[in-house]
């Protein structure tokens, strides 16, 4: 580019840059682009409500926070979040630097409370306050029978709305916020107080900031000396030096009126150690049982174990709400703290499984253990809060199960640890935990083998699917119980005793063990179970005989399909698994004797002739099926050239 060329390129930018603010500027017009004037002519002001407007909107400078172009239906902003409000809005003077910061804002989710174009009063709200801050805080801690006078003027009376140097986002540390209202140093305000100095404690132990069903604002638990206003049942008279100090020690004060746990020397630490302070407020709580947090909340910071284990896959509902439905403070440790001994617990809440042991076939492992001896109490990395996978599970009992991915074949199911696919884990009517019965149970995920046909395997239509295959795995194929051949020997034993010393000949896929080549092993449109019609079934394999009957003159019985009339399916005595032996079995259709047949075979009956040396038995070019290449005196018909009469001694050799 010429030097000419860069000074035109410069100044061109900086003419660019100098009208960013102006929207129309950035509007090119012409067919190809927008007619449009500026984004309000597509993008009304009417559509955007509310009383205020954001100064940039106000004024119509979008590329303030908008970039021009970008994808139908997304405008870019020129920065990401809360950094494009930085740019205008100083981010201490908002308070969010501070040390508690409010969630959305720490967030840097300005939107979630302000509207980016218009809103409610000056700072763009997008609902009333009230309403606003409800829609993360609930109503329910506000709309108790007894309120406190400031909730109706607003949250932010006493709250700041991103951040605080105080905890709760308070604008004041607690009495001095108190204060605002309430005089703290008058005598009635300390009269109300049993005469103790209050003025410099924190409030928010005996009250509750918003709402309470209790007059006063008492918190929702509170301490049954506080709410009569005995102080000085726990604490040094209001006269003296330390008005606030303890009568007497922690644990020495508390069994005044709470009984002595009897675990002995197996108690819940806090309890064993007198520091009931470390688990219950003494004064009030928003929780039951005055506890200083929620009770998951506050186990978890000594059982942090617990905590890891409430964030797997799997959560004990009780444990992520609860600990104390399953758990008491103060018993053995021993027993974990459970409130009942063993199953009986479990049982409290998962009636069902406890009824279905009443089935014919209960788990031995429920009815001769524990439930935690499958399953933690807490959370689990897997389903249903098991220990470990469930193939592990299982063989830990099982013990073969520990082969079973070994196999050949294994059953999808026990490869993938899916037990309760077909076991019921706990209790079932029927033998194996089975779910259901055998065929419905492996046609849930079989459902092609199991469609009705005209023709159904005896050992299938029985429901004993375990005859031929096995549950789990196998060392061969198809989860078989034994090679097929011996599979199917099991019944059909005859076609496996036929292969002895009279066995002159045995069908190839019968010698290999191949009877599916040939059957359908479940149920099948034809008979036998065969595959498809038995002349298609044999055509399959025999393409030779399938070449010569498309081209010539087929054998009647060939042709038609009649393969078994001359041909056994299994063995035969005969080769090529004849029914009987040439000439017999021709003789069955073609009349030996006639006139017609010694005049067509030198005076010869049927029963002295190979019918084979001259004919082709499944078909030929001709319909005498004779084989090709065919000797020149036979052709002529002069057989007496090679062969004497039929009368003479030699007669047909």
């Amino acid at each position: 580019m010429t030097g000419l060329g860069l000074v035109a390129l410069a100044g061109a930018i900086v003419w660019m840059l100098a009208d960013a603010g102006d929207v129309s500027a950035q509007v090119k017009r012409g067919r190809r682009f927008s007619t449009k004037s500026d984004c309000t002519e597509c993008h009304p002001k009417s559509d955007f409500t509310g009383a205020q407007a954001h100064e940039p909107f106000k004024k119509g400078e979008c590329l303030t926070c908008h970039k021009p172009h970008g994808l139908v239906g997304v405008l870019r902003l020129t920065e990401d979040g809360a950094a494009l409000c930085a740019t205008c809005h100083d981010q201490q003077a908002l308070g969010l630097t501070r040390r508690v910061i409010h969630d959305p804002a720490a967030r840097g989710k300005c939107t979630t409370c302000h509207n980016p174009h218009q809103g409610e009063g000056k700072a763009l709200l997008t609902k009333p306050e009230k309403e606003l801050c409800a829609d993360c805080h609930g109503q329910d801690e506000f709309n108790r029978e007894y309120k406190h006078p400031p909730l109706e003027q607003g949250c932010f009376t006493c709250h700041d709305v991103h951040g605080s140097e105080n905890d709760h986002l308070l604008r004041r540390p607690g009495s001095e916020l108190c204060a605002d209202c309430h005089d703290l140093t008058a005598k009635s305000f300390a009269d109300a107080h049993a005469g103790y100095p209050v003025d410099k404690t924190d409030c928010g132990r005996c009250h509750t900031p918003h709402s309470s069903s209790q007059a006063g604002l008492m918190t929702q638990s509170i301490h049954a000396p506080v709410a009569a206003g005995e102080c000085a049942g726990c604490h040094n008279p209001p006269t003296a030096a330390s008005p606030f100090g303890l009568a007497a020690g922690e644990s020495e004060l508390c069994v005044t009126c709470h009984d002595a746990s009897d675990a002995g020397d197996d108690e819940h630490p806090p309890v064993a150690t007198g520091e009931c302070a470390t688990c219950h407020d003494p004064h009030g709580s928003g929780q039951a049982a005055l506890l200083v947090k929620p009770s998951r909340e506050l186990c978890i910071q000594c059982h942090d174990d617990v905590g890891k284990q409430l964030i797997m896959a799997s959560k004990h509902a009780p444990a992520g709400e609860d600990c104390l439905q399953c758990h008491s403070g103060h018993g053995s440790v021993k027993t974990h703290l459970v409130k009942k001994a063993g199953n009986e617990l479990c049982a409290g809440c998962h009636e069902a499984v406890m009824s279905s042991l009443a089935q014919a076939y209960p788990h031995a492992a429920v009815t001769g253990g524990e439930c935690v001896d499958c399953h933690v109490p807490h959370g689990s990395a897997f389903a249903k809060l098991t220990r470990t996978d469930r193939l592990d599970l299982c063989a830990e009992c099982h013990a073969d199960a520990n082969g079973w991915l070994a196999g050949k074949s294994v059953h999808p199911p026990a490869k993938i640890g899916q037990c309760n696919e077909c076991h019921e884990p706990h209790a079932a009517s029927r033998a194996g935990l089975l779910k259901n019965d055998r065929n419905e149970l492996c046609g849930a995920c079989h459902p092609a083998t199991v469609q009705a046909a005209a023709h159904v395997h005896p050992p299938f239509a029985d429901k004993n699917c375990d005859v031929c295959h096995l549950p789990h795995a196998s060392s061969q194929p198809d989860l078989l119980t034994d090679t097929l051949a011996v599979v199917c020997g099991q019944c059909h034993e005859g076609i496996q005793t036929d292969s002895q010393a009279k066995t002159a000949s045995s069908h190839r896929p019968v010698a290999e063990g191949k009877c599916t080549a040939c059957h359908q092993p479940h149920q099948a449109g034809q008979e036998h179970l065969l595959l498809d019609r038995a002349d298609l079934l044999c055509l399959s394999c025999h393409e030779d005989i399938k070449t010569t009957l498309a081209s010539g003159v087929g054998h009647p019985p060939a042709a038609e399909g009649n393969c078994l009339d001359c041909h056994a399916a299994h063995h035969s005595q005969w080769t090529a698994l004849l029914t009987e032996d040439v000439p017999a079995i021709c003789l069955t259709c073609h009349d030996g004797t006639s006139k017609e047949f010694t005049d067509r075979h030198l005076g010869l009956t049927g029963d002295r002739i190979d019918c084979r040396k001259c004919h082709d038995p499944h078909g030929g070019s001709e319909k005498s099926l004779m084989l090709s290449g065919e000797h020149e005196p036979f052709l002529s018909g002069d057989c007496s050239l090679c062969h004497p009469a039929a009368g003479g001694k030699e007669g047909g050799q």
